[in-house]
Parts: structure tokens; sequence; C-alpha cells
């Protein structure tokens, strides 16, 4: 399908604000730079900190842009396409988790260092100096999070590019280098301080998009949209569990969805680093609690559209498409110009949202917790190479998943899995360490993944405890492994910074 003049005018002008957004986002940090000099302000701190000048609303809606992926597109409004709202289960747990982060988390991490691996790596009482079993560890560690995000991303990234190349009737291979292109030029320009400012403006648009979506499906049928959504309502399509579930699976969700929520937006990079790049604790803690109210908005724009995307293809009595176009398959046949134009935009912006941050998230860790030896005077070379070189990997990736069979189910499963590890660190580094006293090694990490994974593969395939607790499984597990390691080291020649204690 190729879009009108009109429509690619539309999607050019979002390109072009977008890139704009980004230019005075390198304004403004030159001149925060500035200010700043005195008071010590480091480059880096500048690239990848923001020089600490987010302020509350660039945090929060960059928060909300993150965590909706083009996936949303395709995902959501499918699933209660084929199911009901079950799925507001997991969004109402992580609402609920997001309150304890914001207050129990946050404060433990600020200022402890660029990442959160450093922050784990200084514990609790945020040591100065980080012996070198602790910067091994730091290491082992932030290997794992690149490797799983760079899978997690470029799922995320295919999915957005398959709905891009259809709208632009160019391969999908091409779609990824254009958006992947896109947002490295910007990020760029204006470092983390460019992404938020960016992010914002995406989140305006694909919420708008959201919103734009029931107005023109509503139109397309010959019902209103009331009409639709009471025939949703009458057919369980607004039902919160689903047949045989019954309540019990629903609290098994809403547990669900808090543990993964204290994983993405309490300890995962992608979110923390701009919890890091606040102005303050007080500021990084409001924009956590109160994008919770703008994630189960945004979640509930995108659910109801798939009641109302049932009631249309019910009503009018249509072939279903490929599970994965029902939305997309509306938008590239019936939506009218510049609609359409605003849509592939909508697409687009959560695409490019979600990749930026795990762009400049990975190459923090790359540059904070990979790299050693003196980088500050090649600083500006380094950051453009090590940014391209992951934009490049993530491109990569995401192809080779596109070119096997289920592979994008495995690497969503997979992505998801692999929160449980540096969560269940966390909390034993964090919250545990007057019980369970460790070294903050290589060999001890290692284990505690394998732990993790261990238990998650043994609730999945032998036991069939609720699937949905996997990941609380798999913390359980590997809080367990580490209490009774605890037990049997001497650690009375480790150094503190190096010991839960």
């Amino acid at each position: 399908m190729q879009l009108s003049s009109l429509d690619v005018a539309v999607v050019m002008a979002y390109i072009v604000l977008i890139f704009s957004i980004a230019v005075g986002a390198n304004v403004f940090m030159k001149k925060h730079s500035l200010a700043k000099r005195r008071g010590g302000l480091k480059p880096i701190e500048n690239h990848y900190l923001a020089g600490r000048s987010i302020t509350f609303w660039e945090a929060t809606l960059s928060i909300i842009a993150t965590e909706f992926s083009a996936m949303a597109f395709l995902i959501i409004p499918t699933y209660v396409y084929f199911d009901n709202m079950n799925y507001l289960k997991f969004v109402i747990g992580a609402c609920l988790s997001r309150s304890f982060i914001s207050w129990y988390f946050i404060p433990k991490i600020y200022g402890k260092g660029l990442t959160i691996f450093e922050a784990l790596a200084r514990g609790i009482h945020g040591y100065s100096d980080i012996r070198q079993e602790g910067l091994t560890g730091k290491r082992t560690f932030a290997f794992f999070y690149i490797f799983t995000k760079l899978v997690g991303v470029s799922v995320k990234l295919l999915g957005g590019s398959i709905l891009i190349s259809e709208f632009f009737g160019i391969s999908v291979f091409m779609a990824m280098i254009m958006i992947s292109l896109m947002t490295y030029l910007y990020i760029m320009l204006g470092g983390l301080k460019a992404v938020v400012r960016t992010d914002m403006l995406q989140a305006t648009i694909f919420i708008l998009g959201g919103f734009m979506a029931h107005y023109v499906v509503g139109k397309m049928s010959n019902l209103t949209w009331g009409e639709l959504a009471m025939f949703g309502l009458e057919n369980g399509k607004f039902n919160l569990w689903m047949d045989g579930g019954g309540f019990v699976s629903f609290l098994y969700g809403i547990i669900a969805g808090a543990i993964y929520d204290a994983a993405t937006h309490g300890v995962d990079q992608d979110l923390t680093q701009k919890f890091l790049g606040a102005r303050d604790v007080k500021t990084a803690q409001q924009a956590l609690a109160w994008s919770s109210i703008g994630s189960l908005l945004v979640n509930l724009v995108f659910l109801s559209l798939g009641v109302i995307i049932w009631a249309y293809y019910t009503k009018h009595g249509q072939t279903v498409p490929h599970p994965e176009k029902i939305f997309s398959y509306l938008i590239e046949n019936y939506f009218p110009t510049p609609v359409k134009g605003l849509m592939v935009a909508s697409i687009l912006a959560a695409s490019m949202s979600t990749l930026d941050s795990s762009i400049n998230a990975m190459s923090a860790v790359f540059w904070n917790d990979l790299m050693g030896g003196e980088k500050s005077k090649m600083f500006r070379v380094y950051i453009n190479l090590d940014n391209f070189i992951i934009t490049v990997a993530i491109i990569i990736v995401a192809h080779l998943v596109s070119l096997i069979p289920g592979a994008v189910k495995i690497g969503m499963h997979f992505a998801y899995l692999s929160t449980a590890p540096l969560l269940a660190f966390f909390i034993c580094r964090m919250m545990l360490s007057k019980y369970i006293k460790m070294t903050y090694s290589s060999t001890l990490i290692i284990l505690s993944i394998f732990t993790s994974f261990l238990g998650m593969g043994l609730n999945h395939f032998r036991f069939g405890f609720n699937p949905q607790l996997t990941i609380m499984v798999g913390v359980i597990t590997t809080i367990v492994f580490m209490w009774v390691y605890s037990k049997l080291i001497d650690f009375s020649n480790t150094p503190k910074e190096n010991t839960y204690e």
C-alpha cells in the first residue's frame, strides 16, 4: 500500500519536528554544561544523564513513551479481540508496584553512579571505591543486560518495521534501517536530553493516534461508537477475567504485573537512566509514580480499541485478517487521508521512543561498565562509535529474528524472563543485605542468572505452577540460593564494598 502525498507530508512533518527538538536539546545542553562546569559536571554526565536536568514532565512522558513500542498497535488490540479486558490485571499490578518502586528503589540508586550496575557495585552504603572483584561483577551483569536488551529491542523494532514497510511499500529490512538511522542521529545530537524531549512528542502523537483510531473505526461503521462499545460489553469483551479463570487468576495477574514492573521500571537501565538524570530524588519519584496513571490511561485506550475493532469486524461480517494485522489492515484499507498519515507517524513514534532509550542505555552501560582504561580524551569519538555499533547490532539481530520462524515469540519471552535475575540480585543487594551476605563477583552473578532461569524452567516444564508467576518463581529461587550460599562461604577477607552486609 502506498501513502498519499498528504499522508507522507504528515509523516515528514513529524520527522522534522523530532529533529528540531533534538537540535533544541543540543543547544540547551551546551548552555547547561557551561553553567554547571564550575560545579564539576563531566561531559559523560552531560550526555548520559542530561546533566541531571530532567524535569518532572520530561521524565513522566518519556517513561510512558518508552514502555509502549509499536507492538502496542499490534498486540494490545489483538489480545482483546480474541479474549477480553483481562490483560488489564497486569496493568493494575504495574500501577501498584510503581508506588513502592518510587518510594523504595529510587532513593537507593540515585546519585550512586551512571548506571544501575554501578549502583549495585557500590551497594546500599554507596561506597566510592569499587575494587577489582566488584568491577568484574559489574561487567558480568552489564554484558548480560546488553545481550538480553539486544534481543528484546530487536523484536520490538521488527514489529514496528513490519508495519512501516507495508505503509511505505519498502522491505522490512529497509524499514529497520530507516527507523534506526533516524533514531541514532537525534540521539547523537542531544544525548539523553534529546531522548526524553523527543519521547514527550512521541508519547503525545501515539496517544493521539489511539484516540483518533477510536473515532475513525466508529465512523467507518453504520453504528455509533457507543453502540459498538455496548455490543462489546454485551458479549463479554469488557470482562476482567477469562471464563474458568475467575478472580484467583485475575489476582495472579496483578502479582505478575507488579513483579514484572518492578524489574522493568525499577532496575532496567532503559528507565533507571531517566531517574538518575532527574533534577533530584523527589522529581524522579514523582515522575515514576505519576507515570502509572498515564500508563493505565494509554492501556485503556488501546484495550478498548480492541473491543471496538472486534465489534466492527463482527457486526459487518468481514473476514478476519492475520491476527497481527487486525488493526493495521483497517489503517491500510479504510482510514482516510491524512488520518492514515497520523497513524503511520504514531507507529513510527512508538518504534523510535522505545529504540532511542535502549540505544542510549546500552551505550551508557558499554561506556561505563564494560570499557576499561582512560576514555575521557576521546569521549566524543567513543560515543559516536559505540552508539553506531549498537544501532547496527540491533538491526542485524532484528533481521535474523525476521528470518527464523517463531523467533519473534521466543525473543519476546526471553526478554520478558531475563528481567528476573537482575530484580533478584537487586532485592538481595539493596533490600535483604541484613540477612544475606555475599560477594559481588562474576562467579556469583553467573550462578544467580543460571539459578533464576533454572527455577523458571522447572516451573514451566515440570511443576506447572501458574505461568503468570514464572518471574516470581525465578526471583524467589535466586534469593533462596543466595541465602543458602551465603551461609556456606567465609567473607572475613572480602572488602565491604564487594559484599552484602
